[in-house]
């Protein structure tokens, strides 16, 4: 076994744009990607969502029409990871792939020149693995939105367990469907408006896309962010609706900060998705576990509910948080909207910062919290 995992390289490309310091900085600078629009090959109805523009990429990725439009943002995002950091493709490389729904756009869609097969995970999967000529099968991680996350914590353990990876990519993305749409709308989920996480006003969620990625080492270098603690509970509540009580997100953090030890959270990212019940139930967890006084924010009202890329690109988010000492505010809260009060952060912010908790749920009950700590 080994001792410790690392994050040592990101990368991002969403709405805001492409690389981790750019996306960064527009956050600082308040940019938020949430726009109305009338698509009827997404919904029949006007809907907020976040989109990424094809233009500045599309003609970045070679033999292009081979691949889905969400194989390419893989394509793009895995590339500049790999070109920035140096990573061999060989067999000590192990690739975890994190996503919600994958080409699940495919289906139903005449335009689609691609076979109804791409939609399994696998297939996608082995698609960006020839094209990079990775000499190790992806490993698909499909967990509803706690994806992301889980990724990271099914890569760490596979470093530190399994002795024969020396060092991890992992990657996620999702793109708007109409197939997603339409089931967030039938549950009556989906803001009229840009999304409100914990505000007392909250209407539902926007939906967002992008694709993330991170590389994970077993050596630690100069900035690297220390995975220290992980825990991931399903309390089994109901097919959609998390439980009351917050119990399988407080179990998480529980195990997450128990693991990590003395490390203690200078901020939460908060999963935040600004429907009623999840912020409620995160709101009821942070207060089991103490953790009320901890300033907390939410990027959704930023980037969306971005769904299988959404604990990734939030991790990356706070790793830029913790590198430059600033905490992003919570856009979008104006008045508390939960029963347990939270510090939620409401002004851009400069102060010392070494460790932060993520937070994550998903339907079906599932959980995860995550420990990171620099060092």
């Amino acid at each position: 076994m080994r001792d410790a995992v690392y994050i040592v390289g990101d990368t991002v490309i969403s709405p805001l744009g492409m690389g981790s310091e750019l996306n960064f900085q527009r956050l600082l600078d308040g940019h938020m990607a949430i726009a109305p629009v009338m698509d009827v090959h997404l919904c029949d109805h006007p809907i907020h969502v976040a989109r990424i523009a094809d233009e500045p990429w599309t003609s970045l990725v070679r033999d292009a029409a081979r691949y889905t439009r969400l194989e390419r943002l893989f394509i793009l995002a895995l590339q500049r990871l790999i070109d920035e950091q140096g990573i061999p493709l060989d067999s000590s490389t192990l690739v975890v792939l994190s996503t919600t729904k994958g080409n699940i756009g495919l289906l139903g869609n005449p335009a689609s020149t691609f076979a109804q097969q791409r939609t399994s995970l696998t297939a996608m999967a082995a698609a960006i693995r020839h094209y990079f000529g990775f000499e190790n099968p992806l490993i698909p991680v499909s967990n509803a939105c706690i994806s992301g996350s889980l990724a990271i914590a099914v890569a760490r353990r596979m470093l530190c367990y399994g002795g024969r990876y020396q060092r991890a990519i992992v990657v996620g993305g999702d793109e708007l469907s109409k197939f997603i749409v339409s089931g967030f709308d039938a549950f009556q989920a989906l803001a009229d408006e840009p999304c409100r996480p914990f505000d007392r006003d909250r209407k539902g969620l926007n939906l967002g896309e992008a694709v993330a990625a991170v590389y994970l080492t077993t050596e630690p270098v100069a900035g690297a962010m220390k995975i220290a603690g992980v825990g991931t509970f399903n309390d089994a509540n109901h097919i959609s609706g998390p439980s009351r009580t917050g119990e399988g997100l407080y179990l998480s953090i529980q195990r997450a900060m128990g693991e990590a030890s003395t490390v203690t959270p200078d901020f939460i990212s908060a999963h935040g998705t600004a429907t009623p019940y999840n912020d409620e139930m995160e709101a009821i967890a942070f207060q089991r576990c103490g953790l009320s006084t901890t300033p907390a924010h939410s990027l959704k009202g930023y980037f969306g509910h971005t769904l299988g890329a959404s604990g990734l690109l939030e991790t990356v988010m706070a790793i830029h948080s913790v590198k430059n000492n600033r905490l992003i505010p919570s856009v979008g809260f104006v008045h508390q909207g939960t029963s347990q009060q939270l510090n939620l952060i409401t002004q851009r912010t400069q102060r010392p910062l070494r460790a932060f908790l993520k937070t994550a749920s998903g339907f079906g009950g599932c959980n995860i919290a995550t420990m990171f700590q620099n060092v």
